[in-house]
């Protein structure tokens, strides 16, 4: 999967409420999210379409899912998707790695599209 399709996926948990956390996946690399109350990878589980992946992760979250979670207004969104670039900035600081400073680096880009979206509604 390439970085960009990651990005645009982890953007679209970030709109549809998900909180991105500070811990990687130990699989991808990339970081995991707290949505629905649990913590997921949202870029493993979308690999190439095939009917062996499709039917090995019924449960997972899928890209164009539709989110369960009650509406949240604007400014609540615009308000976690701005923490979550500030602790990915933070994490950025402390990390050693840069493949992953360029991972995290890319999400707060992909990030702050986001949060000019919803500034801009």
């Amino acid at each position: 999967m390439t970085a960009e399709k990651a990005d645009e996926i982890m953007a679209e948990y970030l709109l549809k409420g998900g909180k991105m956390l500070s811990k990687s996946c130990k699989k991808c690399g990339f970081p995991l999210f707290e949505y629905k109350g649990e913590t997921i990878c949202v870029v493993c589980p979308i690999e190439p379409e095939t009917a062996e992946s499709a039917s090995a992760a019924p449960d997972m979250p899928v890209k164009h899912a539709a989110p369960a979670a009650p509406q949240v207004s604007h400014d609540s969104l615009s308000g976690a998707v701005e923490q979550t670039l500030i602790a990915l900035c933070d994490r950025i600081r402390n990390e050693p790695r840069p493949d992953e400073c360029l991972c995290l680096m890319q999400a707060v880009k992909t990030g702050a599209e986001a949060l000019a979206i919803l500034r801009h509604r």
